[in-house]
């Protein structure tokens, strides 16, 4: 990755956070706004997808993010003139933004509650905005910024750089994400998840198979609350947008009790489903469920971008370390 690419990328991840920090759109809440959609049911497939040689259903492969074709949650003000970014001819990778299979609804990732909020207690709400005020101190920065693997299910949402490799074996998925470089080992064999002691910022993976969809139970993930956040998304800034709306999901910390379930399910040869439900009664007040269309299978040209993060995160190293190394940098072609 060039650096200009490295800055657009940084950019990105940093832009909701100054917006918030801001105060964007301010004042008093808006009135909710409706949430026109229909209730979400799980997609139904007569593909059958082959079989791995031990009978696993066959994901394997090199995959595309697909943007969200919405929001994470319904904003708490209409936003006029909204776009299917899903559908959109914009594009910040290198490789063409793939699209969103056809009929798919456009909404939305937050299915459940049925209003499309984000379920945060009060107390979450208030620690969430106190956050994303201190987006200046490096204790409460966003740890994607600070170069951290930023957990489940946010390492499944659409970014910059977003490409996926699946792989199987006997008695293995293995995921690896084109982001930060990070990567995923989920046995199939029903083993226990570690130690409650031993935390990973990806968390500790367990995964069977209900027919052709994938679940995978996530524990196990990081105490450092202040900067490993549930979700966070790309910003969808807007006039008119409190700040209080929470349509990029940034500054949503969990905690001790945090948990995930994944679904991927296969809804043809080359698209994968992706559902999310997150559990943390200290911090929301009912299980928070997520889906939506997220993997296309990659075309045959498509090559993973060497990833690099601190590289070009000029502005943040200097937060981590008080050195400056703006003046350092080389443009390479």
């Amino acid at each position: 990755m060039n650096t200009r690419t490295v800055i657009v990328a940084a950019a990105v991840l940093i832009l909701p956070t100054l917006l918030a920090a801001q105060g964007r759109g301010g004042g008093a809440p808006a009135p909710n706004a409706p949430a026109n959609y229909p209730p979400y049911q799980r997609p139904v497939s007569k593909y059958v997808p082959p079989r791995t040689p031990d009978g696993q259903p066959d994901i394997s492969g090199l995959y595309l993010a697909i943007p969200l074709p919405r929001s994470l949650e319904t904003p708490l003000a209409p936003m006029a003139n909204r776009v299917n970014r899903a559908n959109s001819e914009y594009s910040y990778s290198l490789n063409e933004r793939p699209k969103m299979p056809e009929g798919a609804i456009v909404r939305p990732a937050t299915v459940d509650p049925a209003d499309g909020k984000i379920p945060l207690r009060p107390e979450a709400l208030q620690r969430r905005k106190e956050i994303m005020l201190h987006q200046d101190q490096v204790e409460h920065l966003d740890g994607r910024v600070l170069c951290f693997a930023p957990g489940i299910p946010r390492s499944t949402l659409p970014a910059p750089v977003v490409g996926y490799q699946i792989f199987q074996k006997p008695g293995y998925v293995v995921i690896f994400y084109e982001q930060s470089h990070l990567y995923r080992t989920i046995p199939l064999d029903g083993r226990q998840p570690l130690d409650p002691a031993i935390r990973k910022e990806m968390g500790v993976s367990r995964g069977h198979w209900e027919g052709n969809t994938l679940v995978v139970e996530v524990t196990n993930f990081p105490n450092n609350f202040e900067n490993n956040w549930m979700v966070g998304a790309v910003p969808s800034a807007q006039p008119g947008v409190p700040a209080e709306s929470l349509t990029t999901g940034h500054g949503i910390p969990h905690s001790d009790v945090y948990h995930v379930t994944e679904r991927y399910t296969p809804i043809d040869a080359d698209t994968i489903h992706y559902e999310a439900t997150i559990y943390d009664d200290k911090v929301l007040t009912q299980p928070w469920k997520l889906a939506w269309y997220a993997f296309a299978r990659a075309p045959k040209d498509y090559v993973p971008i060497e990833y690099a993060c601190l590289e070009g995160n000029a502005k943040n190293v200097f937060l981590m370390t008080n050195t400056d190394v703006s003046g350092i940098r080389v443009n390479v072609p």
